[in-house]
């Protein structure tokens, strides 16, 4: 029973290892091909990502110059007062085309604030749209930002559109209505020199906001809400971020990725066809399963070779066995092939030696030449290997035998059946009639060491291929290699820079710091590092920044390594840098200007010297400070709504009274706001501060005396017209009674013309005085012109106040008037009329009066007319 589980055993083993062999080999190519096409698929989904990607930034520039479009058009609708039309706006070569190209015929609209369509151009509009969401958030927001949507515009063609919109304003701020783009989807889709997507591809734009999908497949574009994706889980057949289609909407299947465009609600979705993506898989699945099958008929056919070989070998076990025993010897001496051939000489009697023959070699040298050892043994060198005549062997062989010399050498071999082996080692020693050869393997060996030489000569090149210059030294300081860049840098070769000669390189003036930092790190063991010149021998100076550490290895120095790296440009750069930033800070300085720079965070960033004179004065460090640090609470809560404002988009100018100091100032502030490099978000703005104290106070000035008549000093008739307009608002506002008196002068042509226009004169300035003491304070006194007189009486209690004031002038001007020395006699005539509330405009209320002065003078002149009679106020008489 043992022996046949012996036989059994050595029958099916090597079957068993075949088949083994078999499906682990067919396990591992479907392994293979399952991780190819996972990975084929993998890359397909980043194609087909990448150009999703391409599609989302084409459109997004296109969305976004298309809003540019819109804010561009809102800054000139408003410098021209609402006046600009979209026809001007889109002509050739014109705003438009500066942002967009000009095949895009976009639709747009204007819209005014009661959102009817004003204009419009390349599309129709509905009539009327202020039932729209967008129109009302624009008229309750009145933020610059624009709002894109993506409506249906025909529920029939399931037609939509990209709608961008933006706010209007009057000069005021106030709503004036919007600006409408509308952009057809289908123009990104068409675009395919950009996307480069394969017959069949699928280049798509999704709407996230009402599902709507923009497709195009080759020639065939089709709009749908049907299309629906779902993002794919990473797993072992679905890459992750993989877009899948939910339900088909054509026959061919496809390799989906997205790009998401979240300002716009959109999704940028492209497809590969399966077919085109996996075509390449498909062709190394047939070629890795060809190979298996070819490598699955070779490992049969090698098993059934190593079943029949070890049939024989079993026949021939036991001539094999004493083989064994005969070179077990050798063979437990040595693991080198051993080799003992005899001399084969020439008949005759010079006796020459021909070949050699094999007594005998182990096992290892058999397998080293291809062969078994019984199968070569006693047979001739020239039968079994030629190579080793026409290589020379022969002929060392035979010059030991005759020498009686032993000889070993190194030799690379390219004729041995085993291409592995490359290199060996041979001894040569002469026996009776004929040579023991002793050979070793040391290819090993010899491919380490040249390794070790290849990787010498990587290291060399990597080095000379660096853009630091490298410089090594030994532990006493001598330099014992610098590499190519050093030599460029410094213009010292490498003979040259061996040993301390080096050091010549470096600027005579920085030699003797570098020499004691060398010996300070000596000591120390500290890295150094520090900015030097070097002198190349055409005299150029060189700056380089110099870093060397020290080798350490078990607490003790065995050498020094270094970097040298040219910074003679950045150095330029840096100083250029810095003349241009003194430059600006200079032009910064001498503005007579306020200007500083204020963060996100509303905290100071900059400041010229004019903002720095201007807080230090009261002892404010302004820098890295906040405004209200800086301004305190009472200033602070006075421009916080302007900073919230310009922190939102908005360049503002207004005025700033500042009463901190005993004499109160008035500052122009212009803020601009600072804008991220893509334009979205505001960082920070500028502020300029200019104190307009002094041309405020003349600007008053002048206003007060555009209003004064220069012969009386009383105020003029432009004055009197507005103060009578205040005083009559006023009076409307609150309910109060105010009166109106207009006068002249009774017989004052005689006087002139009596005695000339001088006494006239004198005559309207002492006129003027009594009746500037006769009114109250409180009450406005103009002369029109000529002799004409107006009184704004505003806030009186009752009617009889004002017709006693009137009396009272009468009398008053009955006295006589001493005019250095000359004495006339005049008297006034008044028309006397009252306002509280009626529609009534200040031109009308004055004929008033003016009729009831004609009435005066109609009743003989010297007396007053009133009227008409004004009711007391409802509330009262309640």
């Amino acid at each position: 029973m043992p022996e046949f589980l012996r036989r059994l055993y050595r029958a099916i083993l090597l079957p068993a290892f075949g088949v083994a062999l078999l499906a682990f080999m067919w396990a591992a190519v479907a392994y293979q091909v399952r991780q190819e096409k996972m990975t084929a698929r993998h890359e397909a989904v980043l194609h087909s990502q990448s150009l999703s990607r391409t599609l989302a930034e084409h459109t997004n520039h296109l969305l976004r110059q298309t809003d540019h479009a819109t804010q561009l058009f809102k800054l000139k609708y408003e410098e021209t007062d609402g006046r600009l039309r979209l026809a001007e706006f889109a002509r050739k070569n014109g705003l438009l085309d500066s942002l967009l190209p000009t095949k895009l015929d976009l639709p747009m609209a204007i819209l005014n604030h009661e959102g009817l369509v004003i204009d419009s151009m390349n599309g129709y509009f509905a009539p009327d749209l202020k039932q729209t969401a967008f129109f009302k958030s624009h008229i309750t927001n009145p933020a610059d930002v624009s709002l894109v949507s993506t409506p249906v515009v025909d529920s029939r063609t399931k037609k939509w559109q990209i709608q961008i919109s933006r706010r209007l304003n009057n000069p005021n701020g106030s709503f004036a209505g919007v600006i409408l783009v509308m952009m057809d989807p289908a123009y990104f889709v068409e675009d395919y020199d950009r996307l480069n997507v394969e017959p069949g591809g699928a280049v798509m734009l999704l709407s996230r906001e009402n599902g709507m999908s923009s497709a195009r497949i080759d020639d065939q574009i089709i709009i749908s809400d049907s299309i629906d994706f779902s993002v794919a889980q990473a797993s072992s057949t679905q890459p992750a971020d993989e877009l899948l289609l939910k339900r088909p909407f054509d026959a061919i299947d496809r390799v989906y990725g997205y790009t998401e465009m979240p300002r716009y609600l959109l999704m940028a979705v492209v497809g590969i066809p399966s077919d085109a993506a996996m075509t390449r898989f498909d062709r190394r699945r047939s070629t890795y399963y060809g190979a298996t099958l070819v490598a699955s008929a070779l490992v049969l056919l090698f098993v059934y070779l190593l079943v029949q070989q070890a049939h024989r070998l079993r026949r021939t076990a036991s001539m094999v066995i004493e083989a064994q025993l005969m070179l077990r010897a050798a063979a437990d001496a040595s693991l080198d092939a051993v080799y003992l051939l005899k001399a084969c000489r020439m008949r005759g009697a010079h006796r020459e030696i021909l070949d050699f023959t094999i007594a005998d070699l182990n096992e290892r040298a058999a397998q080293l030449i291809g062969f078994r050892s019984e199968q070569i043994k006693g047979k001739r060198l020239i039968e079994v290997m030629p190579e080793l005549h026409s290589e020379g062997f022969v002929d060392k062989f035979r010059h030991v035998l005759e020498s009686r010399q032993p000889t070993q050498e190194e030799i690379e071999v390219n004729f041995l059946p085993n291409r592995d082996v490359h290199w060996l080692h041979h001894q040569i020693v002469p026996i009776t009639d004929g040579v023991a050869v002793n050979v070793r393997d040391i290819t090993s060996r010899k491919e380490t060491e040249l390794a070790m030489r290849k990787n010498q000569a990587e290291l060399a090149a990597v080095n000379d291929a660096s853009p630091l210059g490298l410089i090594r030294a030994d532990a006493t300081g001598h330099c014992t290699y610098v590499n190519r860049t050093f030599e460029l840098i410094t213009g010292v070769s490498r003979d040259e820079a061996l040993g301390d000669a080096w050091m010549r390189a470096v600027h005579p003036h920085d030699r003797a710091v570098l020499k004691a930092a060398l010996k300070h790190m000596a000591q120390t063991r500290a890295p150094y590092q520090d900015t030097l010149r070097c002198v190349h021998p055409d005299g150029m100076i060189v700056w380089v920044s110099f870093k060397i550490a020290a080798m350490v290895v078990d607490g003790k120095v065995y050498g020094y390594v270094g970097t040298v790296d040219d910074i003679t440009h950045v150095r330029k750069s840096v100083m250029a840098l810095r003349e241009s930033e003194a430059r600006l800070r200079t032009i910064a300085d001498t503005l007579p200007a306020m200007v500083a720079y204020i963060d996100a965070e509303q905290v100071y960033r900059f400041h010229n010297l004019a903002y720095e004179r201007e807080f230090n004065r009261t002892g404010t460090t302004v820098l890295g400070r906040t405004i209200l640090e800086t301004m305190g609470p009472e200033r602070h809560a006075f421009l916080e709504p302007y900073v919230q404002r310009v922190l939102a988009g908005e360049t503002l100018t207004f005025e700033e009274d500042d009463t901190s100091d005993t004499t109160e100032r008035t500052f122009e502030v212009v803020y601009i706001p600072q804008m991220d490099e893509e334009s979205t978000k505001v960082i920070g703005f500028h502020v300029m501060r200019q104190d307009i104290s002094s041309q405020k106070r003349e600007k008053l000035r002048l206003l007060r005396l555009s209003q004064v008549d220069a012969l009386t000093g009383l105020t003029n008739r432009a004055g009197f017209l507005q103060k009578l307009h205040d005083a009559m608002i006023g009076a409307r506002a609150n309910g109060n009674l105010m009166a109106v008196m207009y006068m002249d002068i009774d017989r004052f042509k005689p006087v002139n013309d009596t005695y000339g226009h001088g006494v006239g004169d004198a005559l309207l300035k002492a006129f003027s005085a009594r009746l500037t003491h006769t009114m109250r304070a409180s009450d406005t006194i103009a002369r029109l012109g000529g002799d004409e007189f107006t009184i704004v009486m505003d806030r009186i209690h009752r009617i009889d106040d004002a017709s006693a004031l009137a009396a009272k002038i009468v009398a008053a001007m009955q006295t006589e008037f001493d005019l250095d020395g000359t004495v006339v006699s005049i008297s006034t005539s008044i028309g006397l009329t009252f306002y509280r509330d009626e529609e009534l405009s200040p031109a009308e209320l004055l004929n008033r009066a003016d009729v009831l002065l004609y009435e005066a003078k109609q009743a003989g002149r010297n007396t007053f007319r009133s009227g008409p009679a004004i009711p007391p106020p409802t509330s009262n008489a309640a």
